[in-house]
This record gives C-alpha cells, structure tokens and sequence, in this order.
C-alpha cells in the first residue's frame, strides 16, 4: 500500500515546523513577549526563547527523519509523528498548530490505515 498521503503530510508539517523554529531563533529576542503569549511553559523553557526555538528545531527535524521511512514501518513512525505532534502542542504552544495537526494526521494514518488486499 502507498504511504504517500502520509509521507507528504509529514514532510510538510516538519518543513513547517523547521522554518518556525528558525524564525524563534533567530528572532527570539525581539519575540519574546509574543512567544510567551503561546507556550504552555513559561517557567521552563519559555523564558528562554532561543532554547524553545532550538527544541523545535530538534522535534521538527526528527519529525522529518520520520516522516521519511514511514512507508517502512508505518505504525513505528506513526506513533512517533503522533508524540512529537502532541509534546509539541505544550511544548511549543500556538506557534506549533499548522506543524501539529498535520504531524497528528499523517501519524494516525500511519498507525491506523488498513492495506488494502492483494488479489
């Protein structure tokens, strides 16, 4: 069965959430009253812009990594892209809808998209 519904959801989504984490870090300072309107965490991590732009660095980029081999093992990748989907949304907060939503819809295609049958 082709996974490329999948495949390009997650692509997109991480793409997404790589250019918002660049753009929290390189202007981190200058945002920093507007990311602290949408992180979940502004004991933690969001006082510290340029720490929360680097996390969605990393999230976003293993989110790639996934996105490209879930046709490999689309349940394995598909938790996973669910995870970084969610963790992110209190991670991150409002800046991580777009990258979200399409990481949570193309992890839970992944996950659970029956094949097809072979005839």
């Amino acid at each position: 069965m082709s996974r490329t519904v999948e495949l390009i959801l997650g692509l997109i989504g991480s793409i997404v959430g790589l250019v918002a984490g660049f753009w929290i870090v390189g202007y981190g300072n200058d945002l920093t009253d507007y990311i602290q309107t949408f992180t979940y965490l502004s004991g933690t991590f969001g006082d510290k812009v340029a720490t929360l732009g680097w996390v969605t660095v990393i999230a976003s980029a293993l989110a790639l990594f996934a996105s490209l081999l879930i046709k490999k093992s689309p349940r394995g990748w598909g938790v996973l892209l669910v995870l970084i989907g969610i963790l992110m949304f209190f991670v991150v907060g409002q800046i991580w809808i777009v990258s979200g939503i399409l990481l949570i819809l193309a992890g839970l295609m992944g996950i659970f998209r029956v094949p097809s049958p072979k005839y």
